[in-house]
């Protein structure tokens, strides 16, 4: 199976010959008549088996598909690892433990909070499998007795009712008087203690490990070859841990590697109605790629916003932070930016590269006589020099470009940017603040024995001032502002109100 798992499944099915056009028609006309799945509806029609839709969907999310009819019996050790409720609540069973790897069959594979709440109760590795809901709970019903599902405010009213037996005051002392302590109890996150199941299943039944067999397409789909997983944050930025083999972490480490490998500046992550896109920029220009199923989305957007220490459940308002990350090897400084839409919050992770990423100026592309005649002007020893353009035009690139180029133990070079800024340089001392204090802090830097002076935005009259004060005590100012052209750029300042013979 090698196309695309974004594609629809009745696409999927008929694409592998699993069904005909016609069957498809009649698939569609039928769930535009009952509003029911597409997949349910072949499956009354006797179109697919039930086995086969869940192939592949397993395979449309990038998880496989586990038929848990078909399983041995659990072992009991096996079913003992997680707690009843856990289970029940979360529709999940282990089936399997080799080693230090349990095999979990989950109705949501791809909810990483779950599956890393699994990696801590049990301290192993989890192999996400897969499975209907409706089977793990004939499953749970199989080893723990069938149990009738509570309704949220009978739930309630029964925890309601312990609540008032634990508080009541207890009877102590010789004499039986009323004691004054109340009875404190500590409750597991699930609301209950780990249980075994019932003994008398297990007398009955041969303890067999259960073997992982599922059914394939006529296709298997080929995997390519995968970078190392992304380890722990490397900075104190985040502490989760980030699982190794869960199809969230899988498509993650990919994104980074291939963008960090491709000179990628920004990633955006965008949920669509009926897929997530995925857009990189490179050299100012954003180019879409391959997406992944819509299904991988949430997992996705909680993954990132986890590692960045964003608050999850804040999905109404703009959230931002850094992130430092290890991914093929290479440690890579990230600026993490979400930004609530329509169909969700779109991601967008900007890649902050360090001083060995930075580009030469004769690799910006410029011709060789305006490459020399830069150089001159940042070499002189007092004045200004602006580089202007519009958004994306490359004005950070080539500032940093500078930097590099008359980075320099002889002088001192103070760099004052925006938080946002992509590059870090060794040997520059790099002052990131709000783009609304640049002129409060540029106008300190007349303190601080500077020879040039780098100024990542000239955004108002205050930064404009600061900037000509450090010019008039013969120092060089190198700053960037958006303009479309250089005259529109001398033309700003002068709107800001400095004298046209100063500049």
């Amino acid at each position: 199976m090698s196309k695309p798992k974004n594609m629809l499944i009745g696409e999927m099915l008929l694409e592998e010959g699993i069904i005909s056009k016609e069957q498809l028609k009649d698939g569609l006309e039928e769930q535009k008549r009952t509003g029911e799945k597409i997949g349910q509806i072949l499956i009354n029609m006797g179109y697919i088996t039930k086995e086969i839709l869940w192939t592949f969907l397993g395979y449309q999310m990038g998880v496989p598909f586990v038929n848990v009819e078909e399983l041995p019996d659990i072992p009991e050790n096996v079913l003992r690892l997680l707690p009843e409720q856990l289970m029940r609540n979360e529709k999940l069973i282990p089936v399997n433990k080799q080693g230090r790897v349990i095999t979990v069959a989950m109705s949501d594979p791809l909810n990483f909070l779950v599956v890393d709440d699994l990696k801590a109760t049990t301290r192993a590795e989890i192999d996400a499998r897969l499975a209907p809901a409706e089977d793990i709970k004939q499953l749970l019903d199989k080893y723990f007795g069938f149990k009738e599902e509570e309704t949220g405010a009978i739930a309630k009213a029964k925890v309601d009712e312990l609540d008032d037996i634990l508080a009541a005051p207890m009877s102590g002392g010789s004499g039986g008087a009323e004691g004054q302590g109340g009875l404190k109890i500590q409750r597991s996150v699930y609301g209950e203690q780990m249980q075994p199941p019932p003994q008398s299943h297990y007398q009955q039944q041969p303890q067999a490990q259960p073997q992982m067999q599922q059914p394939q397409p006529q296709m298997a789909p080929q995997q390519s070859q995968a970078p190392p997983p992304i380890s722990e944050p490397v900075s104190n930025t985040a502490q989760a841990v980030v699982s190794q083999d869960t199809p969230v972490n899988t498509f993650l480490t990919n994104l980074l590697s291939d963008a960090y490998e491709a000179s990628v500046t920004d990633i955006h992550v965008e949920p669509l109605s009926d897929k997530c896109r995925i857009r990189r920029r490179i050299d100012g220009v954003l180019y879409e790629v391959e997406s992944p199923p819509r299904t991988l989305y949430n997992g996705l957007l909680n993954k990132v916003k986890e590692l960045a220490q964003m608050n999850l459940n804040e999905k109404n308002v703009p959230q931002e932070s850094k992130l430092k990350i290890r991914v093929a090897g290479k440690e890579i400084n990230l600026a993490v930016h979400t930004f609530p839409t329509v169909f969700g919050e779109k991601i967008i992770l900007k890649i902050i590269r360090s001083d060995s990423e930075v580009l030469s100026l004769s690799e910006l592309g410029m011709e060789e006589d305006t490459i020399d005649a830069y150089k001159k002007f940042i070499r002189k020893p007092h004045g200004l020099v602006l580089l202007s353009g519009p958004t994306n035009s490359g004005k950070d690139t080539t500032l940093y470009s500078t930097l590099n180029e008359i980075n320099d133990p002889a002088i001192n070079v103070f760099s004052v940017d925006d938080t946002s800024s992509n590059y870090v340089i060794e040997g520059i001392n790099q002052t990131k603040v709000n783009r609304r204090n640049f002129g409060q802090v540029v106008r300190l830097l007349t303190e601080q024995d500077c020879d040039v002076v780098t100024i990542g935005d000239v955004p108002n009259r205050e930064t404009a001032d600061a900037a000509f004060d450090i010019i008039a005590g013969g120092h060089l100012v190198i700053g960037k502002m958006r303009a479309n052209d250089p005259f529109s750029a001398l033309q700003t300042v002068v709107n800001f109100g400095i004298e046209p013979y100063i500049v």
